[in-house]
């Protein structure tokens, strides 16, 4: 059986114990022996987050830890994958995300488990520079939302916004530090830049981002930011020139 089918049985188990609201021995049995079986399926580690979206339910899973760990170990690039997808998807829906959670009253804010994550994935590939850029830009992003804050409610949050983009700015070095010819590296220093209003040195990066890959995206920012700065006559070059690519 496939680890897809296996992990398929095992929520369905895991369902039949939520409705029913007890402890059945031979139910709990049937999941972690299906646990188990996809671990060994999985040889890859595709799946191995799984483990980590049910580490809260251990005691109902009653696996050892050596088990999960020689997993875990055994699956390391599927593990990475796996947090590099997680983080990835949060990037695309964050403002989605911490609206569902917020409505639903999350007690915890989602941010932190992002964080949490984060820092996880620097750890298990502290040599891979599209980490570094995810991670990069999960405290991009956390800026982008102190900002959106500051301005709608009129309320300074000076240092979680210096610790955001200290955060940010670190990490996109480092990206540059391992690669010079970096697009995503200068990008992200440059959006970091334009997000604080120091044009010029966005201006700079975002011309080191076109320099190693000429992009429409970043054709249109640049745009933006000679707008902002009052020369309409560059801005308009940089934005004709991306509607032409």
């Amino acid at each position: 059986m496939s680890a897809e089918e296996l992990l398929s049985k095992l929520f369905i188990k895991l369902g039949e114990i939520s409705l029913g609201g007890e402890r059945d021995e031979r139910l709990i049995k049937d999941v972690v022996e299906l646990f188990k079986n996809a671990m060994e399926a999985d040889s890859e580690g595709r799946y191995s987050v799984l483990y980590l979206l049910l580490i809260n339910l251990d005691d109902l899973l009653g696996l050892r830890d050596v088990e999960v760990i020689e997993y875990l170990l055994k699956s390391y690039d599927g593990l990475v994958a796996c947090f590099k997808k997680v983080l990835r998807l949060w990037l695309r829906n964050v403002n989605t995300i911490i609206n569902h959670l917020e409505s639903i009253g999350a007690e915890e804010h989602p941010l932190a488990n992002v964080f949490i994550l984060s820092e996880i994935l620097g750890l298990l590939a502290p040599q891979d520079a599209e980490a570094y850029v995810i991670r990069g830009n999960i405290y991009l992003n956390y800026l982008k939302i102190l900002k959106e804050y500051e301005r709608t409610s009129n309320f300074p949050l000076r240092e979680q916004s210096e610790r955001a983009f200290k955060n940010a700015y670190d990490l996109f070095v480092r990206v540059i530090s391992m690669d010079v010819n970096s697009y995503e590296g200068y990008l992200g220093l440059a959006r970091l830049y334009t997000l604080i209003g120091d044009l010029d040195n966005a201006i700079t990066n975002y011309e080191n981002a076109l320099r190693c890959h000429r992009t429409p995206e970043a054709l249109k920012e640049l745009a933006e930011v000679y707008r902002l700065k009052g020369d309409l006559e560059l801005s308009n070059k940089y934005l004709k020139e991306s509607e032409n690519m």
